[in-house]
């Protein structure tokens, strides 16, 4: 794996858990249900992480086939990495130990977390 590729990952994976963080402490002022918010934002960013570790490691690996296998192996990777989130997430707040809401928010820390990245690179870039 490449320095780029590495600092890219890193970085998304701590600005993912710096956002989980701010969630966490902002939905409690707006929860009665503090734990269970708690656990809905934490497993969505573990799932984000898993995301982001996931998808370098088949990209590196897709990286050295042929192209016509590397579609077909992406698009594998892909389709696992959001069967197993449906999987965690229907668990999760099917038993009820993680807020939905939260969840969801977890889930979706990946976004912001891309472009607050963008936003660094771009700023160093002018520099």
């Amino acid at each position: 794996m490449t320095d780029d590729v590495l600092k890219t990952r890193n970085s998304l994976l701590a600005i993912v858990l710096i956002l989980g963080l701010i969630c966490m402490a902002v939905g409690l002022i707006f929860t009665d249900q503090a734990l269970m918010w708690i656990v809905g934002i934490a497993l969505g960013a573990l799932i984000c992480e898993f995301r982001v570790i996931s998808m370098t490691k088949s990209l590196e690996k897709a990286a050295d086939m042929e192209p016509a296998d590397a579609k077909n192996y992406t698009r594998a990777q892909y389709m696992l990495r959001y069967m197993i989130t449906l999987a965690i997430a229907v668990i999760a707040c099917y038993k009820g130990f993680a807020n939905p809401v939260g969840l969801i928010v977890g889930l979706v820390l990946l976004q912001p977390a891309v472009y607050i990245y963008s936003f660094f690179e771009k700023r160093k870039e002018k520099k």
